[in-house]
């Protein structure tokens, strides 16, 4: 019974002295180091038809709010359009861009909706309305 304690009591240590490490840490030096990083930059990145832009699209529109032009335009995951969905809205000059990812798990389902490029009110609302144009049933 007594070494069935001390190996108890080793192994609480352990766990103390391990979580005592872990809780040194901070997210930037894991998120720099295996096995980490590489969960990191998937969890950052974008599947192929949104990063190279290659997907179903159809013409962009020139639109305006709050007194400024905007070129809106949508595309979707090829094959897989009821989805997997992006919004991009682009101002006058096409310097900023600003987006709206929106996909689903499973048919039938609510859309999970990311922002991108940190858009204002006004920009929101266009994202929001062209999601809605092009969604009519959700």
């Amino acid at each position: 019974m007594k070494i069935l304690s001390l190996s108890m009591l080793a192994g609480a240590s352990m766990m103390l002295v391990s979580e005592g490490v872990w809780a040194e840490q901070y997210l930037p030096e894991i998120a720099s180091k295996a096995p980490y990083k590489k969960a990191y930059a998937e969890m950052l990145s974008y599947p192929d038809w949104v990063s190279k832009a290659q997907g179903t699209a159809s013409p962009v529109e020139t639109v305006s709010a709050d007194g400024k032009r905007f070129t809106v335009g949508h595309m979707c995951k090829p094959h897989d359009c009821a989805d997997n969905q992006l919004i991009v809205v682009f101002n006058a000059d096409g310097t900023k861009s600003w987006g709206l990812l929106a996909t689903r798990p499973a048919e039938g389902e609510a859309f999970s909706k990311q922002l991108l490029g940190d858009p204002d009110s006004v920009v929101q609302g266009l994202l929001n309305k062209s999601f809605a144009d092009n969604n009519p049933e959700d």
